[in-house]
């Protein structure tokens, strides 16, 4: 983009719209990086929750009772 035509001493007559047109590509590359953190994310918080040695788990909304075997820590 020429930008030049800020500096100019005269004020410019109509309007200038300058575009950041995304593309698909740029979308797509968005819309992935948001679903692998997320998916990351919801995969950490399964490793901890089976890592942990409580026998009641509440979390995100779900409550899950189990049995933990202490010699498998």
């Amino acid at each position: 983009m020429n930008y030049s035509y800020y500096n100019s001493v005269d004020p410019p007559t109509r309007p200038i719209y300058i575009y950041n047109d995304c593309s698909l590509t740029e979308l797509g590359i968005f819309i992935s990086s948001i679903l692998l953190s997320g998916g990351a994310f919801f995969s950490q918080i399964i490793a901890t929750l089976q890592k942990s040695k409580c026998s009641t788990i509440s979390c995100l909304g779900s409550k899950c009772i189990r049995e933990v075997d202490s010699n498998t820590f």
